[in-house]
């Protein structure tokens, strides 16, 4: 057994081999099986790697047969170094003289009949740029005569590297973010006054007027609004609620703007009297011994906020207990949304941006940051993924962040964006073009056919790759 390699220079990029090979290869006769087929970029190189099986050979002593790799796209080709097997005699030949008619890098092996023989194969080539769209076959000298074009050829490996449909993105006419929390702001019972110091409010106040001096204090962002929401628990009458809701609202407004010197037109307050929502939720989680009763009568319409609140009290005085010391208190809390607008970035800004905020990027912005890196390079590989991660429902992020892990070979990856990606023309199209990859081409064509009728561009190309 011999290895080979060829070193030469390349191009960058590699082309992907569909999956379409099902059956293993069959040489001389079929009694010899080509296995384990690799066709991969190395070092900026294409590999392809090969097992030849010749279990099943027999070949007689004066015998020889010549096998040459040929990557092959009908008008180009390039021929790898010949594989060489030899019977008994025709060996001692080759040894004594016969390898003069082949060239120094041919591999060569006798083949020792009636016992298990596979000889491994490799050779680097340097990659063209027109070996993107190829096969690579084998050309069969069953007789020694040397002449590659009146051989017999078998197909080993369909290359083929599909046009990728990335999407730009449309212009977000003005970028609106938003940072939101939630604070548990203490008021004595009854109470509407704010004690900055009472339990734990420093620590939840500073929740606040850091989220929105965090908005305020940076250069490329202008506040629009700044909403606080306040929640009172279920317990007492619910117009009490809505008083201590809406109030202690306001009071924590008041509290928080005079701390962060922003005008009082900037900010908005509206609250919700009882959160039974909240309440349902701990309701669901928790294990009480009559959650499914409290549920039902929770989600009663027919009952007012009091009456319904009245009956879990009386009929389930145990569970009633351990919410209203449990989960009463979370129930009391202020819910904040600081709304904000980002200002548009150059290119050079937005690749700065990217590194430290890049929620503050349009989709559109990412895309033009993308389109200053080679496709498939790590860097372009990156700005796609961080967009989908930043916007991960959007349909076309889904389907950019789709055809770069489909450009990487990655095709579960590629599959779970192209779940999101929708069924737009667009959709359709890399859809098709992670058929082709797969190997459905009946599926492929069919994808591609729907994208092209409804109006998405590019597709030709991939039905054209697809004939091929």
């Amino acid at each position: 057994m011999k290895r080979l390699s060829i070193y030469c220079a390349c191009l960058l990029a590699a082309p992907l081999a569909l999956q379409a090979q099902s059956v293993e290869p069959k040489l001389a006769g079929r009694t010899v099986t080509v296995e384990n087929i690799k066709v991969e970029n190395t070092n900026q190189t294409m590999v392809v790697d090969l097992d030849l099986n010749m279990d099943s050979l027999k070949l007689p002593s004066n015998m020889r047969l010549v096998f040459t790799p040929i990557i092959t796209n009908n008008t180009e080709e390039r021929q790898m170094p010949q594989i060489v097997v030899n019977g008994r005699k025709q060996d001692i030949s080759y040894r004594r003289g016969g390898h003069k008619d082949f060239p120094a890098n041919v591999v060569a092996v006798r083949r020792k009949n009636n016992t298990d023989q596979t000889l491994h194969y490799s050779a680097v080539l340097p990659y063209e740029d027109w070996m993107k769209n190829s096969n690579v076959i084998v050309a069969e000298d069953l007789c020694g005569c040397g002449d590659i074009k009146d051989q017999n050829t078998v197909e080993l490996k369909r290359l083929r590297t599909p046009f990728m449909p990335y999407m730009r993105p449309a212009a977000e006419a003005q970028k609106v973010r938003h940072e939101e929390g939630r604070a548990f702001i203490d008021f004595p019972v009854d109470k509407i006054t704010l004690y900055p110091e009472y339990r734990n409010n420093p620590r939840e106040l500073e929740k606040i007027v850091n989220t929105i001096n965090l908005v305020k204090n940076d250069k490329n962002t202008t506040i629009t609004n700044i909403e606080i929401h306040g929640y009172a628990s279920p317990e007492s009458p619910y117009e009490h609620n809505a008083y201590l809701a809406q109030n202690r609202a306001k009071t924590l407004k008041d509290y928080v703007r005079k701390l962060v010197h922003i005008e009082d037109r900037l900010f908005t307050v509206s609250s919700t009297p009882e959160d039974w929502e909240g309440l349902r939720e701990y309701v669901v989680e928790g294990n009480l011994d009559n959650s499914d009763a409290i549920l039902k009568l929770i989600d009663d319409k027919t009952l007012d906020p009091d009456a319904k609140e009245w009956k879990i009290k009386s009929t389930y005085p145990t569970d009633y207990r351990f919410m209203l010391d449990s989960w009463y208190p979370a129930l009391r809390h202020s819910d904040y949304v600081v709304s904000y607008s980002v200002r548009p970035f150059s290119v050079d800004e937005a690749k700065q941006v990217l590194k430290t905020k890049p929620q503050q990027l349009s989709l559109e912005e990412m895309y033009m940051v993308a389109q200053t890196y080679e496709p498939g390079s790590r860097e372009f590989n990156e700005v796609m993924e961080t967009a989908v991660r930043m916007y991960p429902d959007d349909p076309t992020a889904n389907i950019n962040a789709a055809c770069t892990r489909m450009e990487s070979g990655d095709l579960d990856g590629a599959k779970r964006y192209l779940s999101k990606a929708g069924n737009s023309p667009q959709a359709l199209h890399a859809k098709g073009v992670m058929a082709m990859l797969e190997g459905n081409t009946g599926q492929a064509r069919q994808l591609l056919n729907q994208a092209k009728q409804a109006g998405a561009q590019g597709v030709d190309k991939n039905l054209q790759i697809l004939d091929m």
